[in-house]
């Protein structure tokens, strides 16, 4: 078995049968939980006396052993029948330290003398025992105040908090959770160690964990519960918003329709001079340059033509360009309503493509968990690609970028989901903020342990109970509905100090200067043309009197 694990099940059980305490050499090999996860063993070991059978079964070797048994053999008195005593120890015991006793007795007469069971289940009452739990915050699975000068943390309302506290309470046990001294939630320092919440699990400074990812690396390190939350990673981006006022009178057209526009008012202005020089070799009437850019710009701000070329190809080519400038117009018209009407935003980004190939930046938390983990290890290009550029910040700093409009961050969809709804949210549901529909890295949140751990069980027992019972939905709806009074509180309050919110569902809209960009850039443009040209003529005057 240990040279072949791969050929015992995740869930398989064996027992050793013994007729001595085993060696010191061979103990260790056979209680090792490093090679056989969730192996379940059973030991029934001969030993000669009372004495020999207290002294194996409080082996420390065995401390993480649940089903153990001792047989001792005697003689009855006034009599030959052989008698087996059955001796268990109770590793979780009102003293405070293992305790050995009597469970049943053997004979092969009579058989067992009582009905009951010869491995009883071990956790079912820890008798006021205090546990040690390592975590940092997460809403809304984990949140918590901190103590000043101290790792140990004050628990708040959040989903972990709720379940801890149904758990303790099930199995009689108080509790303190602690943060890490390095802060981070399990990074990998070196080949199969851990930093962080995970190294505290795996070198057994706490008995266990709230919150932590299950990876494949991550359980060759420690236990897992089972799944209680499954959560995918996906990303946060402001939400896309209209151009600025200013652009709107260019918006209505595509910059190659306003390319065409250009050179047919150049096209039209030559082809109406020409027509213009040959009607003044023949009546000797011709038009100014000057003329013939009004009259051709003129037709799209429905300026009437006030000299008509008495020459057929001149009022065919008028003509025809009428109708091009009233089309034109027309359209810009129309297209220039719908945009002050209904501002028209660029589509949000939903795909990890969409954001490689704009021009945001983006990153993850400074806490290295399973994220940081996930992308540095990854042999997918996409994600090889992402970590090149990515950014580390704690959340709030990340948050804050976000709301800038210049970065995109990442995290699990839950944490995205109770931020925005409860800390980017104004008092009528409206956020300008927008969590992308794709979805990567499926993984959800499990309770590490050590490895070999006998309590895990007896957690994951009333943790699966929890899940069935749908409370953790139930627990999740509450958590909302209490930040967001909170928020809404906090929102009140600012707004009582002479921030408000802006209603956005007036009915009345009164039009400001900010509106109104357009036209008057427009003018400004024109002022600015117009006293160009005056100084280009007032120079080109004096150079002419000169040459006079």
């Amino acid at each position: 078995m240990n040279t072949n694990p791969e050929r015992v099940t995740q869930y398989s059980c064996v027992t050793f049968v013994l007729t001595q305490p085993p060696d010191p050499r061979l103990l260790p090999l056979l209680t090792d939980s490093s090679s056989y996860k969730r192996l379940t063993r059973y030991f029934l070991v001969i030993c000669e006396s009372w004495v020999e059978a207290e002294r194996f079964l409080l082996d420390q070797r065995l401390r993480e052993q649940v089903n153990v048994v001792a047989l001792t053999r005697r003689r009855e008195r006034g009599s030959d029948q052989t008698l087996w005593d059955v001796l268990i120890r109770k590793l979780i015991h009102p003293s405070g330290s293992p305790h050995v006793y009597k469970i049943n007795q053997w004979s092969a007469v009579d058989g067992f003398r009582n009905t009951q069971t010869l491995f009883p289940e071990q956790m079912e009452n820890f008798y006021g025992m205090k546990f040690t739990g390592a975590t940092l915050n997460f809403k809304p699975l984990v949140d918590f105040d901190k103590i000043e000068g101290s790792r140990v943390v004050r628990p708040k309302p959040s989903l972990d908090a709720f379940m801890l506290e149904v758990i303790a309470k099930k199995l009689n046990f108080t509790y303190d959770l602690v943060m890490p001294e390095d802060g981070q939630w399990g990074n990998l320092k070196e080949k199969g160690v851990w930093g962080g919440v995970l190294g505290d699990v795996q070198f057994r400074r706490v008995n266990f964990s709230l919150c932590l990812i299950m990876l494949v690396e991550r359980v060759r390190a420690a236990d897992f519960t089972r799944m209680y939350f499954p959560d995918p990673m996906s990303f946060v981006t402001l939400k896309s918003r209209p151009k600025p006022p200013w652009q709107k009178i260019i918006t209505p057209f595509q910059s190659e329709v306003w390319v065409m526009t250009v050179c047919s008012v150049v096209g039209g202005m030559l082809l109406y001079y020409v027509i213009s020089v040959t009607q003044a070799d023949l009546d000797n009437s011709k038009l100014g340059s000057s003329h013939v850019f009004i009259y051709m710009f003129g037709s799209f701000v429905s300026q009437t033509v006030l000299d008509i070329p008495w020459l057929s190809s001149g009022r065919v080519f008028l003509g025809f360009w009428l109708i091009h400038g009233l089309l034109v117009t027309t359209y810009y018209r129309t297209s220039l309503t719908g945009t002050l009407a209904v501002p028209f935003a660029s589509p949000t980004i939903d795909t990890l493509h969409q954001l490689l190939s704009s021009d945001l930046k983006y990153g993850m938390k400074n806490s290295k968990g399973a994220q940081y983990h996930m992308f540095s290890t990854s042999k997918v290009p996409l994600y090889q690609q992402l970590f090149k550029d990515m950014h580390l910040y704690t959340p709030s700093k990340s948050m804050d970028l976000v709301y800038e409009g210049k970065y995109a961050y990442f995290s699990y969809k839950s944490n995205l989901e109770f931020s925005v709804a409860t800390m980017f949210t104004n008092t009528y549901g409206e956020t300008d903020l927008h969590i992308a529909k794709e979805e990567f890295f499926p993984g959800g949140f499990g309770w590490a342990f050590p490895k070999g751990a006998v309590y895990l069980r007896a957690f994951d027992k009333v943790m699966w109970r929890v899940v069935q019972a749908g409370l953790i939905r139930k627990w999740l709806q509450d958590l909302y509905i209490l930040h967001k009074r909170e928020n809404l509180a906090r929102t009140s309050s600012e707004n009582m100090n002479g921030i408000s919110d802006t209603n956005k569902n007036d009915k009345v809209i009164i039009l400001n200067l900010n509106h109104l960009q357009g036209p008057f850039l427009a003018l400004v443009l024109g002022f600015g043309g117009g006293v160009l040209m005056l100084l280009l003529e007032l120079v080109t005057t004096c150079l002419h009197l000169g040459k006079e």
